[in-house]
C-alpha cells in the first residue's frame, strides 16, 4: 500500500510539472490553449541573443560538467581508456586531413575566354607568403611550450581559421586579406594556437565521452522507472476494475498511464547536459591570444580594430561572418572584451611597452600582402564576393603599382559593378595600366576590354582600337602555343617573375633547357647504369655468343653496350 501511495505522489508531481499533462487537463475542463497562450508561445519561440546572466550561467555549467568529467577521468580507468581511444582516433583523422592537404598541394594556370589566372588547391602556392606566416606564428609560441605548431595558408576567399589537434593552424587568404597589420594577423594565429595550448581538443573528447556515459546511465534509469510505473499502474488498474474483463482493461490502462508517468519523472530528474562549449573555448583562446601577442611585442591596441573591421565587412556580405568570426552577436561580445583588456587588465603592461615601442609592420609584410590580396581578390571575384574583391584589389594596386594582374582584375570588378561614369572611367584606366605594365603579355584580356571601352568614346582613334584588338589576338594565340613549354617550368613561375622584378632584370624570362645538352646527360646516365641481371638459361640450351657492338654504339668495360640517342642539331650556326 505504501508503494501505491508513493506512486500517487509521483503522479501528482508529474501532473504539476508536465506541460503536456496540463494541456490535457485543460482540454478536459474546457480550458485548453487560448489565443493569448499561443501568442505567448510564439513569442518565446523567437530566440533572442543571450544576455550576460545566461552567458555566465552557461560558463558555470560548463565548468561544473568539466569538473565532473575530470573527476571521472582520474578515477575511472575504463572511462579514461575510452577517452584516450577516442582522442587517438581524432588525432588519426586530423593527421589524415593534414596529409591530404600536404600531398595534394598544387597550382595551375587556367584560362576562361580572355582571362588567365592561377588556381591554387589545398594550400596557397606561394612559398614566401607561407614562410612569412609560419614565422609570425612561431614567434608567438612560448619557449617553454611542449607543443609543435605549423601555420599554413589555405586558398579560400571566405574568412576562415581552424586548428587541428596535430598543432596545425590553417588560416585562409580571405581572412588575412581583411587584416590591417601584422599585429592583427598575430592575434588570429595565436587564438587558433591557443586551442591546442589549452588542450581543447582533448577536453572536448573527454566531455563528449562523459556526455555519452551520462546518457547511457540515464537511458537505463528511464527504462527502470518506466517498468516500475507499468507494473504499479497495472496493479492499480486491476484493483479498480470490475470483473475479469474490466480488471484486464483497467490493468492495461494503468500500465500505460503510469509507465508514461515514470518516463516523464525520469526525464525531469535526468535531463541531458546542454553546455555551450564553443563560447567558453573561444573566450579562453581570445585571452591566450591577447597575452601571447603582447608578449611578442605586438601592439594589442589594434585587436579591437580587428573586430570593428569584421563587423563592417560582415554587414555587407553574410558569408564574411562564417568560420573564425562566428555570429555577429559573438563579434560584439569579443570586441567589448578586447576593449576591456586594453583599458583595464593589461593597461599598465601596455603603457610600459609603449616606452620602448611595439613592433611595426615590416616592408616584407606589406609587399607580401600585395600578392596575397591580389590573389584573394581574384578568387573573390570568381565567387561573386564583389565587395571583398574590390577592396582587396584596390589595396593591391596601391601597394604595388606595377602589378598588371591586380590592375586587370581591379578593372574587371569596377566594370562589373560600376554604376557611374566615374566608375567606368576608373575601370578603363585600370585596363590601360594592366596593358602598360604587362611586360610578359600574360593579361591579354586587358587589350580586349580597353578596346571595347574605347569604342564607346567620342572621337575614338580607330587605329588605336585596332592595335589593341590585334595585341589581344596575338598574345592570346602565343600563350596558348606556349602552354606545353610552360609545363616544364615550376608551377609558381608567376611568383618568380614578380621577385625577379625586385631582385633581377625587369624583363627577365626563364631560359629553356638546351636540348643537345639534355640528350647528352640522358646518354651519360644510361651508359653509367648498372648492367641488367644475367638471364637464366636451360642446361639443354647453348648460350648464344656475345653480340658484337655496332659501329655506332658506345662500349664500356664490363657494361652492356647502350645505343646512342640521336641528338638533333638545334644550335644556331
Amino acid at each position: 500500500m505504501s508503494t501505491l501511495i508513493r506512486l500517487c505522489g509521483i503522479a501528482a508531481l508529474v501532473i504539476s510539472l508536465s506541460s503536456p499533462t496540463q494541456a490535457q487537463l485543460g482540454a478536459l475542463t474546457g480550458k485548453g490553449d487560448s489565443k493569448d497562450s499561443k501568442d505567448k508561445d510564439n513569442k518565446k519561440d523567437k530566440k533572442k541573443p543571450p544576455d550576460a546572466k545566461v552567458e555566465a550561467k552557461n560558463v558555470a555549467k560548463y565548468q561544473d560538467v568539466k569538473k565532473n568529467a575530470k573527476t571521472k577521468y582520474d578515477a575511472d580507468t575504463d572511462f579514461r581508456d575510452d577517452v584516450e581511444q577516442a582522442f587517438s582516433e581524432l588525432m588519426r583523422d586530423h593527421g589524415e586531413r593534414a596529409y591530404q592537404k600536404n600531398t595534394q598541394i598544387s597550382s595551375r594556370i587556367v584560362s576562361v575566354r580572355e582571362d588567365r589566372w592561377r588556381v591554387h588547391e589545398n594550400l596557397y602556392d606561394n612559398l614566401l607568403v607561407q614562410d612569412h606566416i609560419n614565422r609570425i606564428g612561431q614567434r608567438l609560441v612560448a619557449a617553454e611550450s611542449e607543443r609543435a605548431f605549423a601555420f599554413k595558408v589555405i586558398p579560400d576567399p571566405t574568412p576562415l581559421a581552424e586548428t587541428l589537434a596535430t598543432g596545425t593552424v590553417y588560416i585562409s587568404t580571405g581572412l588575412i586579406s581583411l587584416l590591417d597589420s601584422e599585429a592583427q594577423l598575430a592575434y588570429v594565429l595565436a587564438h587558433e594556437a591557443g586551442h591546442v595550448e589549452k588542450n581543447h581538443w582533448h577536453e572536448r573528447v573527454m566531455l563528449e565521452e562523459y556526455q555519452k556515459a551520462q546518457s547511457e546511465a540515464q537511458a537505463k534509469k528511464v527504462a527502470g522507472l518506466r517498468l516500475l510505473g507499468s507494473i504499479s499502474g497495472s496493479m492499480l488498474g486491476g484493483a479498480a476494475g470490475q470483473g475479469v474483463a474490466g480488471k484486464l482493461q483497467a490493468g492495461f490502462f494503468g500500465a500505460n498511464a503510469l509507465g508514461d508517468l515514470g518516463a516523464n519523472v525520469a526525464a525531469l530528474l535526468y535531463r541531458p547536459l546542454i553546455v555551450d562549449w564553443d563560447t567558453v573555448e573561444e573566450n579562453q583562446a581570445d585571452d591566450f591570444a591577447f597575452k601571447a601577442v603582447l608578449d611578442a611585442n605586438y601592439d594589442v591596441r589594434e585587436v579591437p580594430e580587428l573586430y570593428v573591421t569584421m563587423q563592417k565587412v560582415a554587414a555587407r556580405d553574410v558569408r564574411i561572418g562564417l568560420g573564425f568570426l562566428g555570429d555577429r552577436h559573438r563579434i560584439d561580445q569579443r570586441l567589448e572584451h578586447a576593449r576591456d583588456l586594453v583599458a583595464n587588465a593589461y593597461k599598465q603592461e601596455i603603457d610600459a611597452k609603449l616606452k620602448n615601442g611595439f613592433l611595426s609592420m615590416s616592408a616584407e609584410h606589406r609587399n607580401l600582402m600585395a600578392e596575397l590580396k591580389r590573389d584573394n581578390g581574384i578568387m573573390a571575384y570568381y565567387h561573386d564576393m564583389f565587395e571583398l574583391a574590390r577592396a582587396n584589389l584596390k589595396e593591391a594596386v596601391a601597394i604595388r603599382e606595377n602589378d598588371p594582374a591586380a590592375h586587370y582584375y581591379y578593372g574587371k570588378v569596377l566594370k562589373q559593378i560600376g554604376r557611374t561614369d566615374d566608375d567606368l572611367k576608373l575601370a578603363r584606366d585600370e585596363f590601360y595600366k594592366a596593358a602598360k605594365f604587362d611586360v610578359h603579355d600574360e593579361n591579354f584580356g586587358s587589350h580586349l576590354h580597353l578596346a571595347m571601352m574605347m569604342t564607346r568614346e567620342n572621337n575614338v582613334d580607330k587605329k588605336i582600337v585596332a592595335e589593341e584588338l590585334d595585341d589581344y589576338v596575338t598574345n592570346y594565340a602565343r600563350w596558348n602555343l606556349m602552354e606545353g613549354t610552360l609545363r616544364a617550368f615550376p608551377p609558381n613561375l608567376d611568383t618568380v617573375y614578380e621577385y625577379m622584378t625586385l631582385y633581377g632584370p625587369p624583363n627577365w624570362t626563364p631560359k629553356p633547357p638546351i636540348l643537345p645538352e639534355v640528350y647528352e646527360q640522358v646518354n651519360s646516365l644510361r651508359s653509367s647504369a648498372p648492367p641488367p641481371p644475367p638471364q637464366q638459361t636451360s642446361p639443354a640450351k647453348v648460350q648464344a655468343p656475345a653480340e658484337t657492338p655496332a659501329p655506332n654504339q658506345k662500349t664500356t668495360p664490363g657494361k652492356t653496350p647502350v645505343p646512342n640517342v640521336p641528338i638533333p642539331n638545334t644550335r644556331k650556326k
